[in-house]
């Protein structure tokens, strides 16, 4: 599908940022930063993210006061009905549509706020009269495949972070209900999640390898970091138990089958996200990581409590800080890959072979200087050479 936004533009951004990362390290001049960014232009409106939030909420204001307008007449012209809702529902969307593309072209909006709030009108207006349409009488799984084939192209076009994790949370809540309409699905539901996560993160790694540019990047990686998420959660006693719970219908919570491997799964999970994540230096796994060995604590401590919470959260908070000053002064040398020192970016690609070159063509200052005609025997040290 062809890309909503100037791809080159969108490289360029990516570009400037190791830019700016390599001049706040001095690692480049200023100079050699300016002739950097004239060699990598961008001519997107850009804005910081204080004016981005404003023209969003401003965007969001002006729709909905215009098409409040608007439904006066139409709900003149069409009866009022689940099926005229529906049909208006269709106009604002092709109004949403036209308005975002026409921005995006003559505006050079990019993820300005503008842009981003009329794409989810766009796609909550399209998913509205689909609902309307059915009388929100089929099954809602067959509603997570409806809102899989709207949010699936805008994706595809827009490449929106936000739109990227609420199309992978519908695939996920489309395999969970499909699923939990058997009986035998209520049992191997934890499985299903944590294989479901496990396939879609190989499939993003193998779309990262296949996409050379950044255009895609950051939705990948929220889709990156939410199948780490979920199959960590497919795993987790706490999860499993109290899920099963809710399935069914019990007051409380009741010992599961497979206790044991869920433990084990809320153990090790963690530790091999940390591993894996110091060892390939990747962040997402070892932020996920981190996040999940708190949440095992939690876990442990809310079915076999020791100590009063005030004195764990002391205790706890007392380690972490003694291990965060341990772990700054051992790694402020680089040992075993790591280091506590900020390194910023380390990307450079055809950004290395560029600094080189300008670095390379810096004109030499040599003077020429004409000995034999100064004051003073020509020697050149008075006032004229």
């Amino acid at each position: 599908m062809k890309k909503a936004y100037n791809e080159t533009w969108v490289e360029n951004i990516h570009h400037q940022e190791i830019i700016d990362d390599w001049f706040f390290r001095k690692l480049i001049s200023d100079k050699q930063r300016k002739e950097a960014y004239q060699a990598f232009p961008v001519g997107f409106h850009q804005s910081n993210a204080f004016i981005k939030i404003g023209l969003f909420l401003f965007t969001c204001i002006v729709a909905s006061a215009g098409l409040g307008f608007i439904s006066l007449f139409l709900f003149e012209i069409f009866s009022e009905s689940r099926f005229s809702f529906s049909v208006i529902s269709l106009i604002y969307a092709f109004i949403f549509l036209y308005f975002l593309e026409y921005f995006i072209k003559k505006n050079n909006f990019y993820r300005s706020g503008v842009d981003n709030a009329l794409l989810y009108a766009l796609l909550s207006a399209v998913f509205s009269a689909a609902v309307g349409f059915t009388n929100f009488a089929l099954p809602i799984w067959i509603y997570c495949i409806i809102a899989l084939f709207i949010l699936l192209p805008a994706l595809l076009r827009y490449a929106d972070p936000i739109v990227a994790f609420v199309a992978y949370l519908t695939w996920l809540s489309f395999c969970f209900f499909l699923v939990t309409n058997y009986p035998i699905g209520k049992i191997i539901i934890p499985f299903v999640i944590m294989l479901i996560s496990a396939i879609t993160y190989f499939f993003i790694r193998f779309w990262k390898k296949k996409e050379v540019g950044h255009y895609y990047s950051e939705a990948q990686n929220i889709i990156e970091i939410l199948t780490l998420t979920t199959f960590y959660f497919g795993g987790n006693y706490l999860i499993v138990r109290e899920g099963n719970a809710l399935l069914n219908d019990l007051t409380n919570s009741i010992q599961i089958d497979f206790a044991p491997l869920f433990y084990l799964f809320s153990t090790i999970i963690p530790l091999c996200y940390i591993v894996y994540g110091l060892r390939k230096h990747d962040r997402n796994f070892l932020l996920v990581g981190i996040g999940a060995a708190a949440f095992s604590i939690f876990t442990y401590r809310h079915y076999f409590s020791v100590l009063p919470l005030e004195w764990a959260l002391t205790i706890a908070g007392l380690f972490l800080v003694g291990l965060c000053i341990w772990a700054i002064r051992t790694l402020k040398k680089a040992k075993f890959g790591l280091t506590s020192a900020a390194i910023g970016l380390n990307e450079y690609k055809n950004l290395e072979a560029f600094i080189v070159n300008q670095a390379m063509q810096q004109p030499h200052q040599a003077t020429k200087t004409d000995f034999g005609k100064g004051d003073f025997g020509g020697g050149g040290v008075g006032s004229a050479y």
